[in-house]
């Protein structure tokens, strides 16, 4: 049994109950991250975030920064989470962004691309391999100019050069990803996979860096 199928067996994820103590715990979590950056400087957060601040309109300080090519607004002190259109972001927005927030050293990108394993995802490497990589391969196979479509409509970059096609995205500013597709060559199935810059680590925790990388995986699924 894989890691991922351990964890589901586990923490079952269907049911109404089981949902709302996982939406408590997270909004537990949220409360803790907001304690602590409360009591930062928000310039400090923002500069070793590499984001951008502003005034807000009532007064205090607003961080600008892009989530997979959408732009959030976090207040402060409050901590308040919106898009662009000012709707506030939904519950795993909301946490992925205080996450990055609070544990964002400025430690510089190193350009250098890495699979989970090397930033501390050992454990989680092969399911998140298995739920990523493999499950667009099996979904893609040889349409490759289908895909490249679809990355192009969920606002990745296009990366010439590398592997038969290759992506990249900002999943938050300090937070890139490369996804790499190599279409089926002979009875060789089609392969993929989503890495991370060899810093990841400094800025998201390695099993959060799986769950953002599965959200970019559903989105470039058929």
């Amino acid at each position: 049994m894989d890691n991922r199928l351990k964890h589901e067996k586990a923490f079952p994820l269907d049911g109404e109950a089981n949902q709302n103590k996982r939406k408590l715990a997270l909004l537990g979590r949220c409360g803790e991250y907001r304690e602590r950056l409360k009591r930062r400087n928000p310039l400090e957060v923002a500069r070793l975030a590499a984001m951008n601040i502003e005034q807000a309109p009532d007064g205090g300080n607003c961080l600008v920064g892009d989530h997979l090519g959408r732009q959030y607004r976090i207040s402060w002190p409050s901590l308040a989470i919106t898009d662009y259109s000012e709707a506030p972001a939904d519950l795993a927005v909301e946490i992925l962004w205080l996450h990055y927030l609070d544990r964002a050293d400025g430690y510089p990108l190193s350009g250098r691309w890495v699979n989970l394993s090397e930033i501390g995802g050992l454990f989680y490497q092969q399911a998140f391999q298995g739920y990523s990589g493999d499950e667009l391969a099996a979904a893609w196979g040889d349409n490759i100019s289908g895909l490249k479509e679809k990355c192009l409509s969920a606002d990745g970059w296009f990366k010439p050069g590398l592997a038969d096609l290759a992506f990249e995205w900002r999943i938050l500013p300090r937070l890139p990803v490369l996804f790499c597709y190599r279409k089926p060559i002979g009875e060789a199935p089609a392969w993929a996979t989503i890495l991370f810059d060899a810093a990841a680590a400094h800025y998201v925790a390695a099993d959060v860096a799986a769950i953002a990388g599965k959200d970019l995986s559903d989105r470039i699924m058929p």
